[in-house]
């Protein structure tokens, strides 16, 4: 029988999820019509080109830089309330320190990367619908918003609507980890959800290098040279560390 704090903490949970599929459409849709009744281009007439502009960052799609909010929002911040509510200990009570860890971890994964992912696949049928792919695809170089794999964007649409999914997904279990790894030294929900979308932005700003630019992970397609290994690499690195962090944040904090 679930307490009345557990049943909040839930509600709290999923709340944050369906809220980060809802602004991930709406973001993904704002795009859309911008580019369709404020900013036409020659490319509104193939799902690829409206997929890839909606993806962008800043003024041409807001997905691209808000996605490390998104991805946190499920459950990312859920450590901090357990752990100001009490709830923490008494799921302590019930389960080893090491399962609470490996369970909160795998939740939150699956969470986080849901939250990019479905919105994502309901604004792909959407363009599908509506755009379809049987216009001509302009992949030459210099005259197309397609850098990354543009081959693959011409001869197999779906295949690349795909590929390009397994990104969003990889971004957010990536920015999902992290944000909860650094919940459990922070204990901050603000903090929590506003430092991995700042690690981003100062990462894209201060390392020259763009293929370090950690935006990349949520659409390679931003730079025509993104490296996938220094993709998977860079994800790695980050979901390492957020794991490290919140198994030994929790750990500390038990004390």
């Amino acid at each position: 029988m679930k307490t009345e704090e557990e049943n909040m903490l839930y509600i709290k949970k999923y709340s944050g999820f369906i809220i980060s599929i809802v602004i991930g459409l709406l973001l993904y849709e704002e795009a859309n019509y911008a580019y369709t009744y404020r900013a036409a281009t020659a490319y509104s007439d193939h799902m690829i080109y409206r997929l890839i502009l909606s993806m962008g960052s800043g003024s041409s799609g807001w997905n691209g830089i808000l996605f490390p909010i998104l991805a946190a929002l499920p459950m990312g911040i859920s450590y901090v309330r357990e752990y100001r509510s009490g709830y923490l200990k008494l799921r302590l009570q019930k389960m080893s320190r090491k399962r609470y860890v490996a369970v909160t971890l795998i939740q939150n994964a699956i969470l986080g990367g849901l939250g990019l992912l479905i919105p994502y696949v309901v604004y792909c049928l959407h363009l599908y619908f509506q755009y379809g792919t049987k216009a001509y695809l302009n992949i030459k170089e210099g005259e197309t918003v397609i850098m990354f794999h543009p081959e693959l964007a011409a001869s197999n649409t779906i295949a690349y609507v795909c590929l390009l999914g397994t990104f969003v997904l990889l971004a957010g279990v990536t920015f999902a980890t992290f944000a909860i790894g650094i919940s459990a030294w922070i204990k901050n929900t603000f903090l929590t959800l506003i430092l991995p979308f700042v690690l981003c932005i100062a990462m894209a700003i201060l390392i020259p290098d763009n293929r370090f630019d950690l935006l990349l992970i949520f659409t390679p397609n931003g730079y025509a040279w993104a490296s996938v290994p220094i993709i998977l690499i860079m994800s790695g690195i980050l979901i390492l560390t957020g794991i490290i962090l919140f198994a030994v944040g929790v750990k500390n904090n038990e004390k």
